[in-house]
This record gives structure tokens, sequence and C-alpha cells, in this order.
């Protein structure tokens, strides 16, 4: 009971936050880059305490490890965007000034990358395909036989 009414009261305070966002900046793609990056720096919040929680050295870290980094990299994306909008560098400044921006996002995708090849190569090294096959195959013929 307890945890559905902080479920409901979470929900609410989201709901009054966007709206207040809304309500306080016209502009709508700042609106967005201030809600952007404010579940940003949640889900970095998150990340970093689950990281905390879990064993040295397992690949369940290390994968979460890079979650966080590619976590930095798009807040970072968010956060050059919404600034060059709030502050107009893309009308007043050399088209430079959207460079970063690029980068950032940039080297999160990599991250994700290098990150989804190494779960990839763990994946055929510890995985269990043969042995889904087998039960697969098993359940197969008993339900045959239970017809």
């Amino acid at each position: 009971m307890k945890r559905g009414l902080g479920t409901i009261i979470g929900l609410l305070a989201i709901v009054g936050g966007l709206l207040a966002i809304f309500r306080i900046v016209d502009d709508t793609e700042i609106a967005i880059g201030f809600i952007t990056i404010s579940f940003g720096l949640l889900a970095i919040l998150w990340t970093s305490m689950a990281i905390t929680s879990l064993s040295g050295g397992s690949a369940l870290k290390k994968h979460t490890t890079h979650f966080l980094f590619c976590l930095i990299f798009i807040l970072l994306f968010a956060v050059w965007h919404t600034l060059s909008k709030l502050l107009g560098w893309r009308e007043t400044l050399n088209e430079f000034m959207l460079y970063p921006s690029y980068l950032f996002i940039t080297l999160a995708f990599l991250i994700f990358v290098v990150t989804a090849y190494q779960i990839f190569t763990m994946g055929k090294e510890f995985g269990f395909e043969k042995q889904a096959k087998e039960i697969a195959r098993v359940m197969k013929r008993k339900s045959k036989k239970n017809r």
C-alpha cells in the first residue's frame, strides 16, 4: 500500500514539475531541454548508485560503468544543445559551436558499440544457445506426445 501511494505521489510530482517547466519557459525546445537534462541527471544518479552496489570486477559492473559514461555524454549533448538554443549560439556565433554536441553524441554511441560488442562476445562465450535449442526440442516432443 505504501509503495503504491509513493508511486502515485512520485508520478504527480513529475507531472507537476513538467507543467511548471512548460509554464515558466516559453520556448518549447528549451523546456524539453530542461526536462531531458533533469531525467538525464536522475539516470546518472541511479546508475552511480547501482555501480556502488555491484561486485567489484564483475562484468555487470563493467557494463554498468560503460552505460554511465554513455549517459554522461548524452547529458553533455543535451546540455550543450539546450545552451546553444538558450544563449542563441546558433544565430550569433559560428556554426562551429554546434560541433561539441556532435562529438558528445558520437562518443556516447561509440561507447554503446564497444559495450554491445563486449556483451555479444560474452554471450557467445557463456551463452546457452545449444542448451536452449535442446530444451525447445524436448518440449516440442513432449507437447506432441500429450496431444
